[in-house]
């Protein structure tokens, strides 16, 4: 199965913060619906993420400005790490959207 994408098509558009229309439903069971969603997030996030690191890679190859070896031994600094920190928590916000947006049920004991 070819699953490349044509030369033209851009997968680093921005994409909307939120869903339009009616949430997708895939199952009877609408805890099962929220981790696909959840599934599906990280699979765009994935995908986009995976698109925009081949290609600062390859433009740093091409241009001969960085070896794979530098960029497999970074280390960030004090404030990269925290803004890195500030990237990843907008990420798992984005992620895991659909399974806040439910109110949580008390466990019986």
């Amino acid at each position: 199965m070819d699953l490349s994408l044509p030369l033209d098509a851009d997968p680093a558009q921005p994409v909307p913060s939120a869903a339009r229309g009616r949430r997708p439903e895939f199952t009877d069971d609408p805890m099962l619906d929220r981790l696909y969603s959840v599934t599906l997030a990280l699979v765009a996030e994935l995908a986009v993420t995976r698109t925009r690191l081949d290609t600062v890679e390859r433009l740093l190859a091409r241009r001969e400005l960085l070896a794979s070896a530098d960029i497999d031994a970074f280390r960030p600094d004090p404030a990269e790490a925290e803004a890195r920190g500030r990237l990843q928590a907008e990420y798992l916000e984005r992620v895991f959207r659909e399974l806040a947006a439910v109110a949580p049920q008390e466990s019986p004991r």
